[in-house]
């Protein structure tokens, strides 16, 4: 699975894209003051109430090199409980997180063999890896999910209360109301999302506000 387009919503559209291209080195959409590329994904950022969320890009890079480039950019680590970053052997990757000014818990994603010697923004982002959704009862939300889009479960946790759905390259990451976003102790909480990846199915839940693949 690929994320196209992901939307969130944030207090200043225009001041949080600035933030993803001038600091974080996002390439900026011609034409557009809300939105931005991370690879093959394109990030939009809608006028409206944000709750913290999470997203995950891929980076083609070392951790080290990742870690140093935040660093080198003032942009505060959040510790994980191995520190900077933290592995994760099942998905043969290295991880490191910080915030944006709106306070989603962001996560740069190093995959093995897939690492270039240092990181650059321009070159080695590589797109949208998860989307985070809170949601009240994670079981049935799942369900609905994977039956609309035809997607899979790719691994669950904690009693199946936090659940990965899609695959490798791109994932939602289904996590009950009230759960801390790792590595913070920011609750997740419900709040608006829209994505459009390149699955057939289309997924519109009409009590909660996440969209994928719904037109605009």
């Amino acid at each position: 699975m690929k994320f196209h387009r992901v939307a969130i919503a944030a207090a200043d559209p225009i001041s949080l894209c600035e933030f993803y291209v001038e600091t974080l080195g996002f390439a900026p959409v011609s034409g557009s003051q809300r939105s931005a590329t991370a690879g093959e994904t394109t990030l939009w950022f809608e006028l409206g109430d944000t709750n913290p969320g999470h997203l995950a890009f891929t980076v083609d890079a070392t951790i080290e090199s990742v870690v140093s480039w935040l660093v080198d950019h003032d942009i505060e680590i959040l510790e994980t409980d191995h520190g900077e970053s933290i592995r994760f052997d099942f998905l043969e990757c290295d991880s490191v997180y910080f915030e944006d000014p709106d306070g989603n818990v962001i996560e740069y994603i190093c995959y093995d063999g897939q690492a270039a010697d240092e990181f650059d923004p321009e070159t080695d982002l590589r797109g949208a890896t998860e989307v985070g959704m809170a949601v009240p009862a994670v079981v049935p939300f799942v369900e609905a999910l994977t039956d609309a889009l035809a997607i899979e479960t790719l691994e669950s946790f904690e009693e199946g209360e936090l659940v990965f759905v899609g695959d490798r390259d791109a994932r939602f990451v289904v996590s009950p109301s009230g759960r801390p976003w790792y590595p913070t102790e920011t609750d997740a909480t419900v709040g608006p999302v829209s994505v459009q990846c390149d699955v057939d199915g289309v997924f519109d839940p009409e009590e909660l506000p996440y969209r994928v693949n719904v037109e605009a």
